[in-house]
C-alpha cells in the first residue's frame, strides 16, 4: 500500500495566527475554564476555523484531552445544549480529561481537508492552553471520536496525521463506498413493501414469528428485500421504518446532480437500467403530472432555532428551511395513490421556465418546496413563476436513485455486498458509470478515503441493527488496518457489535424504546479504554465474535463467546420465547444476563410488560461470579386479551456501579404473550 503523505499543522502558515477571544471560569454543566478563539486568516465563504476548550478544576485534570468531531461541521459551541447522558462535556470533565470541539472550518464545498486540517490545529493549540492554565510544561494524550459522518473525519484524522492524536474511537462507522449507496436499495424496498409489507417483516423477526424475513411476500416483494439484506441493512432492523425515512439520501443527491447529472437521463432510457425497462416497478411508480399554477401562497418567514447534534440529523443543519419559494397552489389534483416522495416540481412555461427545485411536502393540492442544498436558503428558487404558468411534479430523479448501488459497483473484491452485482466472472451486471461517486463523498465528508493506516489505537464501536451504516462497514475497516499493519490488529485495534442499537447517539430520545437501548455507555467506555491502552499499557477487552455471511453480521448467543463489552440477556415468559395465556392468568418472566468476562458487573433491569415505555421499576437481582451473571423473577397478569411483548432492559457497568450514568452499558430481549379470553 502506498503511504499516504502525513499532514503537519506546524507547516501550514495558514493557521499560524491563533487568538483567545472569551476565556473564563464557569459553572454549568460543572465547574470548569472555558477558553474560545479561532485561526486569523483561515476565513473562507464567511467561516473562519474557530475552537472551544473546556478544562476541569486543576486537582481533577488528568493530562488527556477527547476530541469530538461532528457529522456535518457545526458550530463550536453545539455541545453546550446537551443534556444528562448526552452532555459530552459533563463526562469528559468527569474523567479527568478537557474537552475540545471545532466548528472544523465550517462546510467549504470541495475542500475536505480542511476538516481534518482544522481539528488537528485545535488539537495542538490546546495543548498550549492546557500548559498555561494547568501551569506545567506537559503534552496532554489526546484522543479523537466521531459517528457516522463524523467516523470519516475520525479516520481520516488518525490515517493524515501523526503525533496530533494517540487514540480514537470511530463509531457507526462508514467506508468509502458507503454514500449513497447504503440508503438506495432499503428506501427502494421500502417503498416496494408499503405500509403492510414492513409491518408484516417485522413481524416475522419477533419473538415467535417465523424467523424467515421474507414469509408473506410477493415476489416483487422478496427480491427487493433480499437485495437490501445483501446490501447489509440488517434484517433485525426494519422496525425502525417509521422513523428512519430515507437517511441522508437527498442531502447527498445534489453530489450526483453536479458530478454525472446523465446517470438521471439513462435511466429511463438505456438498456440495462430498471427505469427503461417498462415492466420494472420504477416504470410504473414514475409520475410526471403537469398542472397550472392556481396560486401561490408566500408563508410566514420562520426562524429556525432548533440545532441538530446527534449523529442521526446532525445532517440537518445544512438544510435550513427554505423561507422565500411561495407554496405553489395546483390547479390539477394529485391522485392519491401517486408515489411522490422528494419528487421535483419543474416549471415549463414563463418566466421561470427550466427552473427546477426538491418538494417537501404536498398536502391538498399545495405543494411546499424543500430546503435548498446549496447554500441559497433563503433565496426564492423558482422567481419569477406566476399564476397560470405550467410545472410538472416529476419523481423520476428519485426513483433513479434508488439502484443507484448497482451502477457503482467497486473493483475491490473486499466490498463483498456488491457481489450480487456481479456475474460469474466476476464483471459488473448492470452498465457502470464512468466513475465511482461514493469515494467522492467519502473524502468531501473526511477529507481522505479512508484505508486503514491509523497512526495511533482504535476502537470502533458499530451496532448490529444500524439502518444507516451498516454493520458490514466495521469489518471491512478492521480488514483495512488489518492489512495495513501487515496483520497485526491485536496492537492496534478493536472492533466492538452492540445488539439492538441503531445509527443514532442519543441516549435521551429513542425513536423506539420497545426495540432500541443507545450505544452511549459503551462509547464512553470505549473512550476510557483507549485511553487506558495508550496511557497505560491495559488491552482493552477482545473484539466481539462475529461472522460476515452475505452481507449480515451475525454473533454468538452468550456472552462469553460473543466477548466485547455489551451484557448480554436472555428473557423468557413460562419458560418459552412465545407464550398463550387466558386474560388474568398469571404469566412468570425470568430472565438471565452475563456481562463478558472482566468487563464489569451487571447494574440494573427492568420490564415493560404492556408497551408503556416506563423503565423505572428495576427488578431484584440474583448474582453470581462477582456480578457478572444475574438472574431476574417476576411475574405479571394481563388484564385484556391481545398480542403483547414484554421487554427487559439491563445494565452493566465496569464497577458495578449505578450512580454513574456515562458508563452503563445497555442490551434488551423481548418475548411474545398471546393474551385470550
Amino acid at each position: 500500500m502506498e503511504k499516504q503523505k502525513l499532514y503537519i499543522p506546524e507547516e501550514d502558515s495558514c493557521f499560524q495566527n491563533p487568538y483567545i477571544d472569551e476565556e473564563g471560569w464557569r459553572d454549568q454543566p460543572v465547574r470548569h475554564y472555558f477558553v474560545h478563539g479561532g485561526f486569523r486568516g483561515t476565513e473562507k465563504n464567511g467561516q473562519e476555523a474557530r475552537f472551544c476548550f473546556y478544562f476541569p478544576e486543576k486537582d481533577k485534570y488528568e493530562g488527556r484531552f477527547y476530541q469530538y468531531l461532528s457529522p456535518a461541521p457545526e458550530d463550536e459551541r453545539a455541545s453546550e445544549s446537551l443534556t444528562g447522558e448526552d452532555d459530552k462535556i459533563s463526562f469528559v470533565l468527569s474523567y479527568g480529561a478537557y474537552y475540545v470541539v471545532t466548528n472544523q472550518g465550517g462546510f467549504i464545498p470541495g475542500e475536505g481537508e480542511r476538516l481534518y486540517r482544522t481539528s488537528a490545529n485545535g488539537a495542538q493549540f490546546s495543548r498550549g492552553v492546557a500548559q498555561r492554565v494547568y501551569g506545567y510544561q506537559h503534552r496532554p494524550y489526546g484522543y479523537v471520536f466521531g459517528g457516522s459522518g463524523g467516523s470519516f473525519k475520525t479516520m481520516s484524522c488518525m490515517e493524515m496525521t501523526e503525533g496530533v492524536w494517540d487514540g480514537a474511537v470511530p463509531y457507526v462507522i462508514a467506508n468509502p463506498m458507503a454514500t449513497p449507496n447504503v440508503f438506495c436499495a432499503r428506501v427502494r424496498a421500502m417503498r416496494l413493501l408499503g405500509e403492510k409489507g414492513l409491518k408484516c417483516i417485522v413481524d416475522n423477526m419477533e419473538p415467535g414469528g417465523s424467523g424467515q424475513l421474507c414469509d408473506g411476500l410477493n415476489e416483487e416483494q422478496k427480491e427487493a428485500v433480499e437485495e437490501a439484506s445483501r446490501m447489509g441493512f440488517p434484517k433485525r432492523g426494519w422496525f425502525s421504518w417509521p422513523y428512519m425515512g430515507d437517511g441522508s439520501l437527498m442531502v447527498l443527491a445534489p453530489t450526483i446532480y453536479q458530478v454525472y447529472p446523465q446517470y438521471f437521463t439513462d435511466f429511463w432510457e438505456k438498456e440495462g437500467y430498471e427505469g427503461a425497462n417498462s415492466h420494472s416497478s420504477e416504470a410504473r411508480a414514475r409520475i410526471q403530472l403537469k398542472s397550472e399554477v392556481k396560486a401561490l401562497i408566500q408563508p410566514e418567514k420562520k426562524e429556525v432555532n432548533e440545532t441538530y447534534t446527534s449523529v442521526d440529523n446532525n445532517w440537518l443543519n445544512t438544510m435550513i428551511g427554505n423561507n422565500a419559494t411561495p407554496q405553489i397552489l395546483l390547479k390539477e389534483a394529485v391522485p392519491e395513490d401517486a408515489y411522490l416522495v422528494h419528487c421535483r416540481i419543474r416549471v415549463l412555461s414563463g418566466a421561470a421556465k427550466g427552473k427546477e427545485c426538491a418538494v417537501d411536502k404536498i398536502e391538498h393540492g399545495l405543494v411546499t418546496v424543500s430546503s435548498a442544498f446549496d447554500g441559497s436558503n433563503g433565496l426564492n428558487a423558482l422567481e419569477g413563476l406566476e399564476v397560470g404558468d405550467l410545472v410538472m411534479l416529476d419523481n423520476s430523479d428519485y426513483l433513479a436513485m434508488q439502484t443507484l448501488q448497482r451502477h457503482q459497483v467497486p473493483p475491490e473484491l473486499s466490498y463483498k455486498v456488491y457481489d450480487q452485482y456481479r456475474n460469474d466472472q466476476g464483471e459488473p451486471r448492470y452498465p457502470q458509470l464512468p466513475f465511482l461517486i461514493a469515494p467522492m463523498i467519502a473524502r468531501s465528508g473526511g477529507g481522505s478515503v479512508p484505508c486503514g493506516d491509523i497512526h495511533g489505537k482504535v476502537i470502533a464501536v458499530c451496532s448490529l441493527l444500524d439502518e444507516s451504516a451498516l454493520p458490514w462497514h466495521g469489518d471491512w475497516y478492521r480488514n483495512a488496518v488489518k492489512a495495513a499493519k501487515n496483520g497485526d490488529e491485536k496492537d492496534w485495534f478493536r472492533l466492538y457489535y452492540n445488539d439492538h442499537c441503531i445509527h443514532d447517539d442519543r441516549a435521551g430520545h429513542l425513536d423506539d424504546r420497545q426495540h432500541q437501548v443507545d450505544y452511549l455507555g459503551i462509547l464512553h467506555q470505549a473512550l476510557l479504554d483507549v485511553a487506558a491502552w495508550v496511557e497505560k499499557g491495559i488491552q482493552p477487552a477482545a473484539s466481539t465474535e462475529y461472522t460476515f455471511r452475505d452481507g449480515q453480521i451475525e454473533i454468538p448467543e452468550s456472552a462469553a463467546e460473543r466477548k466485547g463489552l455489551q451484557p448480554v440477556v436472555d428473557a423468557y415468559a413460562n419458560g418459552s420465547k412465545c407464550v398463550k395465556v387466558k386474560v388474568n392468568e398469571t404469566v412468570r418472566f425470568d430472565a438471565v444476563i452475563e456481562v463478558p468476562a472482566g468487563t464489569g458487573k451487571v447494574t440494573a433491569a427492568a420490564w415493560d410488560y404492556e408497551n408503556t415505555n416506563d423503565f423505572s421499576g428495576l427488578e431484584a437481582l440474583k448474582t453470581e461470579r462477582n456480578g457478572e451473571r444475574a438472574a431476574v423473577s417476576a411475574s405479571h397478569a394481563f388484564k385484556n386479551p391481545g398480542t403483547y411483548f414484554p421487554v427487559i432492559k439491563v445494565q452493566s457497568s465496569r464497577t458495578g456501579s449505578l450512580e454513574d450514568i456515562f458508563v452503563q452499558c445497555k442490551n434488551l430481549d423481548r418475548v411474545r404473550v398471546i393474551v385470550e379470553e
